[in-house]
């Protein structure tokens, strides 16, 4: 039986919040997908940008495997699904990346996002998901 340690899954979701926190900071001033295409800034930051969305979508989806499923279900305000979704196109259709989706992905997205991820930890902080973790 492989054991599941509460401390590597809230180090991996701390590093989750660092990346949304991150990416709505270098952001907030993108009103839409021209800002991140117009310029060579622009597009240095839509790359930054969709590796942050990418690496989020990893490492959520390592949370959800390594918690045998049992972790994010208990949040199903968000899509995770659709988190995972765009990880596997930013990493292997990268082609087909819609600047117009990153954009709203940023703009209404990530903010929700972070307002769950904080509860997941506060709720891992306070042993609410111990069970998980026998």
């Amino acid at each position: 039986m492989q054991f599941i340690f509460k401390d590597q899954i809230t180090d991996k979701l701390l590093f989750v919040i660092q990346r949304v926190e991150l990416a709505l900071k270098r952001t907030s001033d993108v009103a839409d997908c021209d800002d991140l295409l117009r310029t060579p800034e622009g597009v240095d930051l839509f790359d930054a940008t969709c590796m942050r969305i990418q690496t989020i979508g990893e490492t959520l989806k390592q949370i959800d495997t390594e918690t045998k499923e049992k972790l994010l279900v208990y949040y199903p305000g968000i899509p995770w699904r659709k988190i995972f979704a765009m990880r596997n196109i930013i990493s292997h259709e990268y082609l087909s990346v819609d600047p117009e989706i990153i954009t709203d992905i940023v703009k209404h997205n990530l903010s929700p996002l972070l307002v769950v991820l904080y509860r997941i930890q506060d709720d891992l902080n306070a042993g609410k998901h111990d069970a998980i973790f026998g």
